[in-house]
């Protein structure tokens, strides 16, 4: 009997962040106008940005987007993990608080759009 096709079951992504990224610089500003520009620089300024993080729906609470994102931030040299999601109680936003992440910005909504997001943190390493 052969061997199952492999399956992609999720998808993530994400990278250090830096000045003159868009992601970065908006969110940057709404930290700033926050919370202020030391609190802001604190969180940004030597951050991963979990940029996409996509289970498959018949895979979700089976640990995947866990591992991912601990895949992910394993072994980073910066600060601070920082991410943006939907500012609803959605499984993925239970997921990040449960991994320590709190929200920074809630209500945030980025420029040109309309929907309202929440940017979370947590420090690194993960534990």
């Amino acid at each position: 009997m052969p061997a199952p096709e492999p399956r992609i079951v999720g998808f993530a992504y994400g990278f250090r962040g830096a000045p003159g990224q868009w992601w970065h610089d908006v969110v940057l500003r709404g930290l700033e106008d926050r919370l202020g520009e030391e609190a802001a620089h604190a969180w940004m300024g030597y951050a991963f940005e979990l940029a996409e993080i996509h289970v498959h729906p018949d895979y979700q609470n089976k640990g995947v987007g866990r591992a991912m994102i601990r895949t992910l931030c394993a072994g980073r040299r910066e600060r601070s993990a920082v991410l943006s999601t939907h500012d609803q109680p959605t499984p993925a936003r239970h997921l990040y608080a449960s991994m320590g992440f709190a929200d920074l910005l809630t209500r945030f909504v980025f420029p040109g759009g309309s929907e309202e997001y929440a940017i979370a943190g947590r420090p690194l390493p993960l534990t």
